[in-house]
């Protein structure tokens, strides 16, 4: 399967008015798309349990599907085009402060 890593201008492209959802059904492709992205793409994150830990929907267009890694603040965002009903891309989101160090294994 075909993955897209969106770059830090794409994927803020993608966020306007978001609102939390809390259920619904993702693309039915999308743990396959999950499957797919390149162990490079997680960096140091760990997200293959697939703990979904949020979903936000941005405005009409777009929905994030957080899901965690092993270190808080640090999550896999899969981009879902609502119009296509298909995965848009994927991008590693930090939200920790800037500067913060990974611990040690």
């Amino acid at each position: 399967m075909q993955t897209r890593l969106l770059s830090k201008e794409e994927f803020d492209a993608t966020r306007s008015q978001p609102q939390r959802v809390n259920d619904g059904e993702p693309p039915a492709d999308f743990w396959t798309y999950v499957e797919s992205i390149p162990a490079e793409d997680f960096g140091v994150a760990d997200c293959r349990e697939g703990q979904v830990s949020h979903v936000y929907r941005m405005g009409d267009l777009y929905e994030h599907v957080l899901i965690n890694s092993q270190y808080q603040g640090l999550a896999m965002v899969v981009v879902i085009d609502l119009n296509e009903k298909r995965v848009y891309g994927h991008y590693l989101l930090d939200i920790n402060p800037v500067n913060t160090q990974v611990p040690e294994s």
